[in-house]
């Protein structure tokens, strides 16, 4: 494995292209959503909405979003009153679309992009809350990930990952293999056991359509039922 969590750089190459090529169409299915979008996407809109309502109160928080793309989830926390959003991605097209959409939310001066790796970025600080949605989809060793994300969480830790039986999983496979980009599947247990595994406590594992919808809190602080 590489030091990226992808089995080697060559991994890492393909899922970087894959999205500095398809940076503007991502984007989009947020921004102005097409009818196919709305009845094929649905999970990505409800994790959207639970994300925002996991972080809640937002107000006067501090958010790092892992993976943060074209920075819908960044842009929407700093609406709600975070006082700084945090989006590190490696995918500079994604990057762009992230800081004109904070610029024209009026947010920019609370949010902040990092090209960056996730692993190996030297954070100065710690925050209330961690997301990494659509993050665990393109890992193939999440661990290191779940560690480092347990090292700067305070407060609760949001996360998805796509599910292994689904119709979806099968299609979605072969339609990014085509592509050139790996992608993984879970199971609900070994979600459980991941996020035990890197030392937190689990709020919540459960299926939110083809995927499953996670938060966590560090295990210190025990494990809320």
């Amino acid at each position: 494995m590489g030091r990226n969590g992808f089995h080697g750089p060559e991994d890492t190459q393909k899922v970087l292209a894959y999205f500095e090529t398809t940076a503007t169409g991502f984007a989009a299915i947020y921004e102005s959503p097409r009818l196919v979008d709305r009845i094929f996407r649905g999970d990505m809109y409800e994790r959207f909405r639970r994300t925002l309502q996991a972080c809640d109160p937002s107000s006067g928080r501090s958010v790092l979003d892992i993976g943060c793309g074209s920075g819908q989830y960044v842009t929407a926390l700093a609406e709600r009153g975070a006082r700084e959003v945090v989006g590190l991605d490696f995918a500079a097209n994604m990057l762009r679309i992230a800081t004109d959409n904070a610029r024209r939310a009026g947010v920019a001066d609370k949010c902040r992009f990092i090209e960056g790796d996730f692993l190996t970025y030297p954070f100065d600080r710690r925050f209330d809350y961690v997301i990494a949605v659509g993050l665990f989809d393109y890992i193939a060793e999440p661990l290191p990930f779940l560690h480092r994300a347990r090292e700067l969480t305070t407060g609760k830790f949001v996360a998805t990952f796509p599910r292994v039986l689904t119709w979806r999983a099968l299609v979605r496979k072969a339609r990014l293999r085509l592509a050139g980009c790996p992608v993984f599947f879970y199971t609900r247990g070994r979600v459980g056991d991941l996020l035990r595994q890197a030392g937190f406590a689990i709020e919540r594992n459960e299926v939110c359509g083809k995927i499953y919808f996670a938060t966590a809190r560090p295990s210190h602080q025990g494990e809320v039922r």
